[in-house]
C-alpha cells in the first residue's frame, strides 16, 4: 500500500511542478540536480566549477528500520577545470544496535571515478560527457552491503534542455558495467545482473527550485558482453526538495532530501523498491578561501 501511495504522491508533485516557476536564470548552474545516488544515478553532462573542492555527506537513515548497521558514505568531489571532474567516495557501516545482528563497524567499500564534459562535440544543441565510475568491495562488510564484486563502469551520456519548458532536461546513456569477482564475499539481489552488462538509459530532470523530479527507465542486458543471458527493464522516478536554511540550522552547505521508487521487471520477477535519502554537500575550497558569503551552492551528483 505504502508503494502505491508513494507513486500517488510522485504523480501529484509532477503535474503541480508543471504550473511552477524556474529559477533565476543567474541560478541555473547552480540550483540544478545532477547526480544523487539512489535517486538520480545518471552522470548528467555537467562537472563541478574549476578548482572548487566539495565534500559531501550521504547519511543511509532508512538502514535504522531494515539493517543491523548504517551507511554514512564520505566523499569529495573536485572540478579540476572548466570540463574535467574527479571524485571519491568511501562507505563506512557502523552497529546502531537497534536491531539483531552483530557486523560490526568497517568500512564497506571504495568509488572512485572521473568525468569529462565535451564543450564543442554537439554543441548548441546537446550537451554530451564521457566518464568512468569504479566501486570496489573493502574488508569483512556485513554479506549483504555487497554482490562481491568488482565494478568498472564507463558511459556515455548526452542531454538536451527542452526549448519549450523551463528547467526540463532530457537524456540518453550507455554504460558499460564491467564486473569482477573479488575477494570480499557478497550477495545478489532479486534480479541484480550476475556478469558483465550493457544499460541503456533514457530519461528526463524537471526542475522547479527549490523542487526536482526525475524519471530514469532503461534496459539492461548481460547476453552483449556478459557470461549469461540476462535481460532487465527498469523505471525509476524519483524527487528531491533543496532544504531551506532554516530546516538546516542556517548551514551555508547544501541539503537535500528526496525519495525514489525503482521498479525492476528480470528474470527473477518484478521488484519493486523504495527509499528516501538526505545528503548535505559543503564547498571545502571556499572555507579554505575564508569566504563567508552565503553563495549558491553547486548542483548534487
Amino acid at each position: 500500500m505504502t508503494r502505491y501511495y508513494l507513486l500517488a504522491v510522485f504523480g501529484f508533485a509532477v503535474a503541480t511542478a508543471l504550473g511552477g516557476s524556474a529559477p533565476p536564470a543567474d541560478l541555473v548552474d547552480d540550483k540544478v540536480l545532477h547526480k544523487i545516488s539512489g535517486i538520480f544515478d545518471t552522470e548528467l553532462p555537467k562537472t563541478e566549477k574549476k578548482g572548487r573542492i566539495r565534500f559531501i555527506v550521504h547519511p543511509h537513515f532508512g538502514d535504522f528500520t531494515r539493517r543491523s548497521y548504517v551507511r554514512i558514505p564520505l566523499g569529495v568531489r573536485w572540478g579540476v577545470n572548466d570540463h574535467v571532474e574527479f571524485n571519491a567516495t568511501v562507505e563506512p557501516y557502523f552497529q546502531h544496535y537497534l536491531r539483531s545482528g552483530t557486523p560490526g563497524n568497517g568500512i564497506g567499500d571504495v568509488q572512485f571515478g572521473g568525468k569529462y564534459a565535451f564543450h564543442e562535440w554537439l554543441k548548441p544543441d546537446y550537451d554530451a560527457s564521457v566518464g568512468i565510475n569504479t566501486r570496489i568491495p573493502v574488508g569483512h562488510p556485513p554479506i549483504d552491503l555487497t554482490d562481491g564484486y568488482n565494478h568498472y563502469a564507463p558511459y556515455l551520456v548526452i542531454s538536451r534542455k527542452s526549448p519549450a519548458t523551463a528547467g526540463l532536461t532530457c537524456f540518453v546513456s550507455t554504460t558499460l558495467d564491467v564486473m569482477e569477482k573479488s575477494s570480499v564475499a557478497g550477495s545478489f539481489r532479486q534480479n541484480d545482473s550476475h556478469s558483465t552488462s550493457m544499460i541503456f538509459g533514457t530519461g528526463f530532470v524537471l526542475d522547479r527550485y527549490p523542487y526536482h523530479y526525475t524519471l530514469e527507465a532503461g534496459y539492461q542486458t548481460t547476453s552483449l558482453v556478459g557470461k549469461d543471458n540476462r535481460q532487465f527493464f527498469y523505471v525509476r522516478p524519483g524527487f528531491a526538495w533543496d532544504l531551506p536554511r532554516r530546516l538546516t540550522f542556517n548551514s551555508h552547505g547544501r541539503w537535500l532530501l528526496g525519495g525514489r521508487i525503482k521498479l525492476t521487471e528480470g528474470p527473477d520477477g518484478t521488484r519493486i523498491d523504495s527509499g528516501g535519502k538526505i545528503r548535505g554537500e559543503f564547498s571545502i575550497s571556499r572555507w579554505f578561501r575564508g569566504d563567508k558569503r552565503a553563495a549558491p551552492e553547486s548542483g548534487a551528483r
